[in-house]
């Protein structure tokens, strides 16, 4: 017997969806996602933003949700599943955010920094109804069963309020990206993530170098490397000092990879000098 997927309701303009998850590629897991939101939403587009988020990192997931978010369809579902919580307690949620976009995830702060970008979570429901889930629910796959069926059906216009109950969007779990420590010609920061480039992102922002008085060169790993504003301007496997496509300090290396010439990875801790 086959799985119970409701059908879509009818020709209308659909919206976009933005599908973010830490499932990879190797599994059929983001094929059979894609495939529950076209057997309900067959003209939404969906953008598959990343499916490389590192395994249940729920923060690494919020960040690069919120720094794509800018540039994504205003109207868009977002539809994130970084999720080691599945299949316990934790809430599966649907979101409205400020501009209008509409949120779908788990409710551990995966969302919360996108929604934070895009005008803040104005209402907020449980997805649980019967007409939006898949039957039988697996405690597994969510992404499958919750998240791609709510997300299809929100892009084809199906009422937010009719996802579930009601939630108070200041009981949703948030998330916060620390900041820097910030001294007189030194900054302690901390690496917020490693592209596969090797560029290493620090929780740092042109405006903390100002406060600290850094310009020009910075110490690193007990050398000085300039401060730059292409990869060229560096030699080749140079190291420097660069203000990222999203107005972050990063780390790189000119043809190389910083996260391994410094041994970095997230979470490490760098002073800045």
């Amino acid at each position: 017997m086959g799985r119970d997927v409701p059908a879509s309701r009818g020709a209308v303009v659909s919206r976009p969806i933005v599908f973010c998850t830490d499932y990879g590629l190797r599994d059929e897991f983001v094929g059979v996602c894609h495939g529950v939101m076209f057997k309900i939403a067959p003209d939404a587009s969906v953008i598959d933003l990343t499916h490389a988020i590192p395994r249940q990192d729920v923060m690494r997931g919020a960040l690069v949700l919120s720094r794509a978010a800018p540039y994504l369809p205003d109207d868009a579902v977002y539809c994130a599943v970084v999720d080691p919580g599945v299949g316990s307690e934790r809430r599966a949620v649907a979101i409205r955010a400020g501009t209008g976009a509409l949120l779908v995830g788990p409710d551990n702060g995966v969302l919360s920094l996108a929604w934070a970008v895009l005008g803040g979570a104005e209402d907020a429901f449980e997805i649980s109804s019967p007409g939006i889930v898949l039957h039988p629910m697996s405690n597994t796959f969510h992404g499958r069963d919750v998240f791609a069926p709510a997300a299809a059906h929100l892009a084809m216009g199906t009422p937010l309020e009719t996802i579930g109950p009601r939630l108070n969007p200041d009981q949703l779990q948030v998330l916060e990206v620390p900041g820097p420590m910030v001294a007189p010609d030194a900054i302690g920061a901390r690496v917020i993530g490693v592209d596969g480039f090797g560029n290493v992102q620090l929780n740092v922002t042109n405006e903390h170098l100002v406060a600290a008085g850094i310009e020009g060169t910075v110490g690193v790993a007990g050398s000085r490397v300039p401060l730059v504003e292409t990869f060229t301007d560096l030699p080749e496997h140079g190291l420097g000092v660069i203000v990222d496509s999203l107005g972050f300090v990063a780390l790189v290396v000119n043809k190389g990879s910083a996260a391994e010439m410094l041994h970095l990875g997230e979470g490490s801790t760098v002073v800045l000098e």
